[in-house]
């Protein structure tokens, strides 16, 4: 379902896509397998836990990305006059802060700011924070899953796509591709793609940000339990799974589990019957690819796009890419 929301009192134009989540949870738990798509991590609740692992000393991911935004900002920002920068999966606004901050006050007045996300809350909560230091920029929002609905952003300025926090390895290869070439196709000439990859290092560091000694990443992973609780009426215990992380050699990506304690039944107006898990199971929550040279050049090959320039920090964990069409 689409729909263009109202102009709010706080002066944010909305537009969103909605609808599926019971169906996509369903198909999830009932695979071989089982499995929750990471995007139901982002409920208002899941949003300030990812906020504050993004703090911790061990989740280097956020920071080390800010960094190298903090370093280039005036160079990556120009041009930038009179565009709509375009952040997928937009979160909080600390990142597009960077890079707005690095226009003038005069610049700022063209720009339009558009967050694309599956969290509402986490819109309204950056777009205060925005208003607050940016009170000149036009933010025009829009709620949906960006990997599905990329084409509900404007076509009628020029672009500047965000694409940060290698979120792009929460995804698996084919959707990524598919990604990829859409996006690739919806850009014209000159439009700029901004893609923050997250590079394959140690195995303790990768583990490490992911296992966290505060065990903030582990109620961050249950909280998707009670997101589906909420969306299909389930009876999920959370107490009753752990968290599980570790790095998959092979296939180059962090993998996020929730492994059930004991035998549970869990039941929901949706199912007929139960569902059993038994001890020992595991329920799929999340992948975080991690990349290598070779994908930025592969990227742009997919993508139809030219590297502009690569953007790395002094222990090359992380690479910030900047893609034009």
């Amino acid at each position: 379902m689409q729909h263009n929301l109202a102009t709010r009192e706080d002066d944010i134009s909305w537009k969103t896509a909605v609808g599926g989540e019971d169906q996509e949870i369903l198909a999830g738990l009932m695979a071989d397998p089982m499995y929750l798509s990471s995007k139901f991590f982002y409920d208002e609740v899941g949003s300030k836990l990812f906020e504050e692992i993004t703090r911790l000393d061990e989740y280097y991911v956020s920071r080390t990305e800010k960094s190298i935004l903090e370093a280039n900002a005036g160079e990556i920002m120009s041009g930038a006059d009179h565009a709509s920068v375009v952040e997928l999966g937009s979160g909080d606004c600390s990142k597009i802060s960077i890079l707005l901050s690095a226009l003038g006050q005069e610049t700022l007045k063209t720009v339009t700011y558009v967050p694309f996300d599956v969290s509402m809350s986490a819109i309204e909560d950056s777009g205060c924070r925005l208003r607050e230091k940016f009170g000149s920029v036009e933010i025009s929002a829009v709620v949906a899953d960006f990997m599905d609905h990329i084409h509900l952003v404007s076509q009628h300025e020029k672009r500047v796509f965000c694409f940060f926090g290698s979120t792009i390895g929460n995804q698996d290869r084919g959707h990524a591709v598919r990604f990829l070439e859409n996006l690739g196709k919806l850009m014209r000439s000159g439009e700029r793609l901004l893609l923050g990859l997250d590079m394959v290092k140690d195995r303790n560091i990768l583990e490490k940000a992911y296992n966290d000694t505060e065990g903030i990443t582990a109620r961050f992973n249950k909280n998707i339990l009670e997101v589906t609780n909420h969306t299909i009426g389930t009876d999920f215990d959370t107490e009753e799974f752990e968290h599980r992380a570790f790095f998959h050699e092979e296939k180059q990506r962090i993998e996020m589990h929730l492994v059930a304690r004991k035998d549970v039944t869990i039941t929901s107006p949706f199912f007929d019957g139960t569902l059993g898990i038994q001890k020992g199971d595991s329920i799929h929550t999340e992948n975080s690819h991690k990349f290598t040279t070779d994908h930025i050049d592969e990227m742009a090959s997919l993508s139809g796009l030219s590297v502009r320039n690569a953007y790395a920090d002094n222990n090359d964990w992380f690479t910030l890419v900047d893609y034009v069409k």
